[in-house]
């Protein structure tokens, strides 16, 4: 039988954990931006519940629209104190969005998304990680699941999950041995089936069936897919889950740990601007 590697026990400590440090700021409290441009339903969505988190913990979200001078914005957000974070609602409809990601304070870059975040990563400095990557090293540490020295494959290769993801597995004291896929990778199959931990983040409903896993593989399901209304992974999970030990749902694994960690590298944010960091 699969440990079912469920997220919410994961968020709950990180939660408890910054609820016991918002105690200690008495009457300061950091503060989210979520900047977007022309949100559709999904992401109003994906907004109203990262509000409705902030509410539980005390934490003010606000929404701003992007106006035509989005780099102005960005640069007024960056020199308000008040300001702890700022996530980019991906798409920016009408705006190029990396010239935004770009023009934001790494110190506020809670999603990590910036040049120097992701450069940190490689570079052992810097101040976050991706919380979608962050939040699988999350999970399987939680779980006491190993990773020193296992096969590791990733299969997708954004910015956002796969190739940061890569980097923290490859961290000294974490040390696992990382293959990534991508659309043009040869014999992913046999890549996916080699794996002892296998990470899906291709954004595909049921791309990884059960002939691509190991018996006795790891299986974690970034992906989030749209399937007659309900939320869905990349994985076959009624299949794929008899050959695992462990294995991520969909909903209620990855994500759940994500939006945690999120407000979690908001708290740190704000704790440095305490500390003269902006």
């Amino acid at each position: 039988m699969a440990i079912l590697l469920e997220g919410a026990p994961v968020a709950k400590r990180i939660y408890s954990e910054i609820k016991d440090q918002m105690i200690r700021f008495e009457a300061k409290k950091p503060k989210l931006v979520l900047y977007c441009s022309h949100p559709d339903d999904s992401t109003q969505s994906y907004m109203r519940s990262i509000v409705k988190r902030g509410e539980k913990l005390d934490i003010p979200v606000e929404v701003i629209e992007a106006t035509e001078k989005p780099f102005e914005q960005i640069m007024q957000l960056n020199e308000d104190p008040a300001v702890s974070g700022i996530m980019i609602m991906h798409p920016l409809k009408g705006i190029d969005e990396d010239i935004v990601i770009k023009s934001i304070s790494p110190l506020k870059d809670v999603e990590g998304r910036g040049p120097t975040n992701l450069g940190g990563i490689v570079m052992g400095e810097g101040y976050y990680a991706p919380p979608t990557a962050e939040a699988v090293i999350e999970i399987l540490k939680f779980y006491n699941i190993a990773i020193r020295g296992k096969d590791i494959t990733i299969l997708g290769r954004s910015t956002t999950v796969g190739k940061p993801l890569s980097l923290l597995f490859l961290k000294k004291g974490i040390d696992g041995t990382v293959t990534v896929c991508h659309s043009r990778t040869h014999g992913i199959q046999e890549k996916s089936r080699a794996a002892d931990i296998l990470v899906s983040a291709v954004g595909k409903t049921g791309f990884v069936r059960e002939d691509w896993v190991k018996e006795g593989a790891v299986v974690i399901d970034v992906g989030i897919n749209l399937v007659d209304g309900k939320i869905v992974g990349d994985v076959d999970f009624e299949n794929v889950k008899e050959k695992t030990i462990a294995i991520t749902p969909v909903p209620g694994g990855v994500g759940t740990v994500t939006t945690a960690i999120l407000f979690r590298h908001l708290v740190e944010s704000f704790k440095r601007i305490l500390d003269g960091g902006i």
